[in-house]
């Protein structure tokens, strides 16, 4: 473990994260395939980009590109921030041929959204924000949401990892004021007044992981996905 450790640091993170692309072509497959391997949660998702005029995709949280390389399928241009440096350099060489649609940045999420919101040429309004950057003790997910819900119109947000109420589904907890719950982004709902959305399905009716999740935007966009989204259900 400690010559693997020092070749580690002697080669150097990114060039770690492209001899994992190189050797191990399995990692693509991470999670159990895009959105955690869940096929309920890939459904909703494709749902919302069809009713809505979405533009743009944000993803913060890349990891190996898996859930990327599904957005990049939607023909939409992707922008995916990913903070650790093996995991970007991994998704660099992953993403490749798609540069042109899928744009990678490094660095922590909420930096690189605050420039979004500041790019003239990035869309304004109907983005749709997948947050997948919560791991450890620092949470960026309060501070995402009000980054979004002030620097654009009509966003659509979807946490992954979200404890949806009364369901088997899974969800992150990191210890008290860490847990990924309603309690948690209450911030949210009393700035932005944001309507909030749940998986429809049960967690037994999912495949894969099986984690939670939760759609937040505002009444607009609210009123689009409850008459035109069928796997989602509004929380009341």
């Amino acid at each position: 473990m400690r010559i693997k450790q020092t070749i580690g640091t002697l080669i150097g993170p990114r060039n770690m994260g492209r001899l994992d692309f190189i050797r191990n072509p399995g990692l693509k497959e991470s999670w159990g395939g895009p959105f955690n391997g869940q096929k309920y949660r890939h459904r909703i998702v494709l749902e919302i980009l069809r009713t809505l005029a979405i533009k743009a995709i944000v993803e913060t949280g890349t990891h190996r590109g898996t859930t990327t390389a599904a957005f990049a399928a939607s023909g939409l241009p992707v922008y995916s921030i990913e903070n650790e440096p093996r995991h970007f350099a991994y998704s660099q060489m992953r993403l490749l041929a798609q540069r042109r649609r899928v744009h990678l940045f490094e660095g922590d999420s909420r930096a690189c959204l605050r420039t979004f919101a500041r790019m003239p040429s990035f869309p304004r309004d109907d983005v749709f924000f997948y947050l997948d950057a919560h791991w450890g003790q620092d949470l960026p997910l309060r501070e995402e949401l009000d980054i979004v819900f002030a620097g654009w119109t009509r966003p659509v947000v979807m946490i992954d990892d979200f404890k949806v109420p009364d369901s088997e589904y899974g969800f992150d907890d990191y210890g008290p004021g860490k847990r990924l719950d309603l309690d948690y982004i209450a911030s949210a709902f009393d700035r932005h007044r944001v309507s909030a959305f749940f998986p429809k399905a049960a967690a037994a009716e999912e495949t894969g992981s099986r984690r939670g999740c939760i759609v937040l935007c505002g009444e607009s966009a609210a009123a689009e996905l409850e008459s035109g989204v069928r796997t989602l259900v509004r929380r009341k």
